[in-house]
């Protein structure tokens, strides 16, 4: 059959956590393929024995979080695994403690020959980790390619090496492995052993300096794809001058969180690293427009992360990115930069094969303007992330009035489209009657009371008003318009937190996406239970919903969508004021994928009706509902951790001397 060829299931990931009980129970009894397993926060013991004798010879990847398992059960879970090729041993206590894992001789043998699939190891936030156990690890795994030890405590100083290896035994190759500490000399000596085969580490949240990446990447024989340095903070420029020197294999490099990266090792990145592809410096603060404008050396770079580098500006992206039209480009975050609508329309006419953009927090850049330059060009998009862009209005997403130029060009005379202009002239062009008694309609001859939030209100009601009436009338009149958001058919997830100035027009006549998994819509005053009615019918895939503090959000909007979205495993009502009971009524009878349901804050609903969700809806493991109360006990609130009672007062000895 070909539902039970391997390659179909490649990529799905089976999720195990809480309750093992009924999962466990469902799998065992199952006749579907499943290779890749993360264990999260459970108890491995025996009782899983049919689990890993049913899944263990066919499992692919095995991943371990925060789990309590012994060190007899873990070795056995690995011996069963003839064809394992990823293993994620994370966080896990209980079973690095004692220092006995894979202690015996013996078990590792066994394990190093039936372990020969294993490329890729991480053992990342493992605070027991020390070299004897690093040691073990490593030797079960021949064939290693990729080694993560992110977030491990690692000694990276030559003075504390010396006391756990004193004297001139630090230099003796068959010296017994520190059972209390992990060094970067151990590290460093298995890297040079393995020098052929490594291909990826990953030393992210480490106190990793200049001097130990210049000896990792003088390592001869070394030829790294990938390395991830993110939350480095001992590294600066230095390091990654060296690193450039002699690693010019590298196609991906993560130096997120570096404070003291700057635009020197940006330009030495982008002339030595020519073969780079991936590219992470998200809140490198030090980075200006010099170095970015470099960034056009790299010609196979296809994913780049300059998120929160606020001393990078349009000028620098428009160098760096939009020289030329570039095809391969595919991901671009740029959250919380200091951008123009220019540059937004320079990056998707230039870009125009992107997949993934992220453009939160860039106020002044996302306009309805330059949405409609995405909407034209960057029709491949799967990620559009806009949130906190309140500039964008129904008009920019639904393409209404926004006319588009026989150049493709989205024409604006004096910055002015049809759209704003018969927005303007319905805010403006209300007639008032002026001091001399005689009706008149311009603006000098009238005096508003309101203060400018509530005049804000009533301008976006008239603005909703008039793109509502020009897409009912699209059909029927001759309005030459721009181009909707439903053009990005293979959208997947879309993020417009805080885009307040959406309403329920954009809902009803831009968003039509079939594949749409992920949406966000919190902090949209203006959405109503009328948009996210039509929202649920036209856009089925939907898998995560947020949309906490809507609170024009009712219960028939809820019942409508949820009868409609059968898929739906994430949904977040935080501060939805207007729902009531009815809805988690509806919620429990419709939901019956529903995994995770944030409903804190919604003053209509109580205790007792989450509750009963609760009880019945099987599928629910996490459900936050801090903020209700109950019916029969007004006074009672949910339960939420209470501030601890303050210390008693020290009592004091006095001690009288003679």
């Amino acid at each position: 059959m070909a539902s039970k060829d391997l390659r179909l299931h490649g990529s799905e990931v089976v999720v195990l956590q809480d309750d093992l009980t009924r999962p466990l129970h469902i799998f065992e009894n199952s006749l579907g393929t499943f290779l890749n397993f993360l264990f999260k926060e459970v108890e491995l013991g025996r009782k899983l024995s049919k689990f890993w004798d049913r899944f263990c010879p066919q499992m692919r990847s095995l991943s371990i979080h925060s789990c309590d398992v012994s060190e007899k059960v873990f070795v056995d879970i690995l011996l069963s695994c003839s064809h394992l090729e990823i293993l994620n041993i994370n966080g896990c206590r209980e079973l690095l403690m004692s220092g006995r894992v894979l202690e015996h001789t013996s078990d590792v043998k066994r394990l190093r020959m039936n372990l020969v699939n294993l490329r890729e190891l991480s053992l990342a936030s493992n605070r027991y980790l020390s070299d004897a156990l690093f040691n073990r690890f490593v030797a079960i795994a021949p064939n290693l390619e990729d080694l993560s030890l992110s977030g491990c405590q690692i000694s990276f100083h030559t003075g504390l090496c010396k006391r756990f290896y004193p004297g001139s035994m630090s230099e003796l190759d068959n010296i017994m492995a520190s059972e209390s500490v992990l060094t970067f000399r151990n590290i460093l000596k298995y890297t040079v052993s393995q020098a052929g085969k490594i291909r990826k580490l990953r030393f992210g949240h480490t106190l990793i300096d200049n001097s130990a990446l210049s000896q990792l990447a003088e390592v001869p024989a070394l030829h790294l794809r990938a390395l991830h340095l993110d939350f480095c903070d001992q590294l600066n420029n230095t390091g990654i001058l060296r690193l450039t020197e002699y690693q010019q294999t590298l196609t991906e490099l993560n130096l997120s969180n570096c404070s003291r990266i700057s635009d020197v090792s940006v330009i030495a990145i982008c002339h030595n690293l020519q073969n780079l592809s991936i590219l992470n410096m998200q809140n490198c603060h030090a980075i200006t427009n010099v170095g970015a404008a470099e960034l056009h050396h790299l010609r196979n770079l296809v994913d780049l992360n300059l998120s929160h580098c606020e001393q990078v500006t349009g000028e620098g992206i428009e160098r760096g990115l939009c020289s030329c039209v570039n095809t391969k480009f595919r991901r671009l975050f740029l959250t919380a930069l200091s951008l123009d609508e220019r540059t937004i329309c320079h990056i998707a006419e230039d870009l125009p094969g992107l997949t993934h953009l992220d453009l939160g927090w860039c106020f002044n850049a996302v306009t309805d303007i330059s949405i409609q330059a995405i909407c034209r060009h960057q029709v491949w998009l799967r990620s559009l992330k806009l949130t906190r862009c309140d500039k964008l209005t129904d008009a920019g997403l639904t393409g209404m009035g926004l006319r588009a130029g026989e150049s493709g060009e989205t024409e604006q005379q004096e910055n002015k489209t049809e759209a704003r202009e018969l927005v303007e002239n319905e805010i403006n062009g209300m007639p008032c009657i002026g001091n001399d008694g005689v009706l008149h309609s311009d603006r000098l001859h009238r005096i508003s009371l309101r203060s400018r939030a509530e005049q804000d209100i009533v301008n976006d009601a008239k603005r909703k008003k008039v793109i509502l009436q020009m897409c009912e009338d699209q059909d029927t009149e001759e309005i030459e318009n721009g181009f909707s958001l439903a053009r990005l058919k293979g959208l997947q997830e879309l993020n417009l937190c805080g885009c307040n100035r959406i309403t329920d027009v954009s809902l009803k006549y831009a968003f039509s996406f079939l594949e749409l998994r992920y949406l966000n819509l919190s902090h949209c005053q203006q959405v109503t239970h009328v948009g996210i009615s039509e929202l649920a019918s036209k856009n089925p895939s939907i898998e995560t919903l947020i949309m906490s503090n809507c609170h024009n959000i009712t219960d028939d909007g809820v019942i409508n969508f949820v009868t409609h979205l059968s898929r739906l495993k994430h949904l977040d009502l935080q501060g939805c004021s207007q729902l009531t009971d009815a809805c988690l009524t509806a919620i429990g009878q419709s939901c019956c994928s529903l995994k995770y349901l944030d409903i804190s804050q919604c003053s209509g609903m109580s205790l007792e009706g989450s509750e009963h969700l609760e009880l019945h809806l099987q599928s629910l493991h996490t459900l936050h509902k801090q903020g209700l109360f109950s019916k029969q006990h007004p006074n009672a609130g949910a339960a939420e951790p209470k501030e601890a009672p303050p210390p008693p007062p020290r009592k004091f000895r006095f001690l009288l001397r003679h």
